[in-house]
């Protein structure tokens, strides 16, 4: 027998503890979930940390689509009119969400780990956006503001961007450090800056050196933000850290056992690939949550990647994941797709939106 109950529950004198406890878990599975709980009732945001640029809010795992099926070619943020629309590659969940106007944020250049990088070419603005809280961060132009190796060069190819987000203590953590990997005819440039600098600084990478049979190419190709981190990967399969002090520099965290160079196999991709692994188990401890992909003659290896140890784990089943290169892993039984998603595929050369945009 059901009995129900006429008492009415004040859901807003819920205690803190378990409010913060409730945050807490949603936080570890979404952004979005923690910030709607938070939208509640003021007794449950005065509760919980107001989101800020700690790695732990940032949006991760929603991509936004740059074609949306309901908006024929509507790249961000062509349409300010336009709620685009934002999909997690881990639970297929969909959201629409209003970017900020072209008029003062410009092109959607980039994008690391969820947040959104955006150029005005009008007034030479950088901006670094978070679309899930809305915050947001001013770098330096390009136009003034980049080193003479870059800015002396016609062609230039932004690879790879990332944050690099680093806290004191208890203490707040600072507004992001964005990194940008730029390649260039005959080598790759890795800039940084922070919201009030005047310039964008280089990454010292002269600890890596590639040649083959006489050939100079360039070290490595793209890289990963991954927990406030960012990595590069050579084209022998090792991966580095950007490292900010006392200057930016490149340290070495992980060697694979069995180091060959790689070719890349288009001017568009790199012959070493580093994806998020989208596998909640690979995350903590010594693993940051990333796989390594090689593009070998005839074949492509993929290697779980352990920091802490700088070991390497052949990964021979992808499981239920697909793998977009150059950086994007999706749970493909998430997404009931036309043309059919095949599970546990590498994609080479295929684009992620032909498949979840519709």
């Amino acid at each position: 027998m059901l009995i129900r109950s006429s008492e009415k529950r004040d859901w807003a004198n819920l205690y803190r503890d378990a409010v913060r406890e409730i945050a807490g878990k949603l936080l570890a599975v979404d952004v979005a979930e923690y910030i709607r709980l938070r939208a509640v009732c003021k007794p449950w945001r005065i509760s919980t940390d107001a989101p800020s640029w700690e790695p732990k809010f940032f949006p991760r795992n929603w991509l936004v689509l740059k074609h949306d099926a309901d908006e024929d070619d509507v790249a961000p943020p062509a349409n300010p009119a336009v709620a685009h629309l934002f999909v997690n590659v881990l639970t297929g969940t969909t959201l629409r969400i209003h970017l900020p106007a072209f008029e003062e944020y410009g092109d959607y250049i980039a994008g690391a780990e969820g947040l959104l990088l955006f150029h005005n070419a009008s007034t030479d603005t950088v901006r670094v956006f978070n679309p899930l809280t809305r915050a947001t961060a001013i770098l330096p132009g390009f136009f003034a503001g980049l080193p003479p190796v870059v800015a002396e060069e016609e062609a230039v190819n932004l690879t790879a961007a990332g944050v690099i987000v680093t806290a004191d203590g208890n203490a707040p953590a600072a507004s992001p450090t964005v990194v940008l990997v730029l390649a260039l005819p005959l080598t790759t440039v890795i800039l940084c800056a922070k919201p009030g600098d005047d310039h964008w600084g280089t990454v010292d990478a002269g600890v890596i050196e590639v040649a083959n049979n006489g050939d100079v190419l360039p070290p490595f190709h793209g890289g990963l933000s991954v927990q406030g981190g960012f990595y590069v990967p050579t084209r022998h399969g090792d991966v580095l850290r950007v490292e900010l002090h006392p200057k930016p520099h490149l340290v070495y965290v992980a060697r694979p056992p069995d180091r060959r160079l790689c070719r890349a196999w288009a001017k568009s991709l790199g012959p070493v690939v580093l994806v998020p692994s989208l596998d909640v188990d690979d995350v903590g401890g010594d693993n940051d949550g990333m796989l390594l992909v090689r593009i070998l003659v005839g074949a492509i290896d993929v290697l779980g990647v352990h920091l802490g140890s700088g070991r390497y784990t052949r990964i021979p089943e992808l499981g239920n994941r697909s793998i977009f290169l150059p950086g994007r892993t999706i749970l493909a039984d998430k997404f009931p797709s036309f043309p059919p998603l095949e599970i546990g595929t590498v994609h080479l050369n295929e684009d992620i939106e032909d498949y979840i945009a519709g």
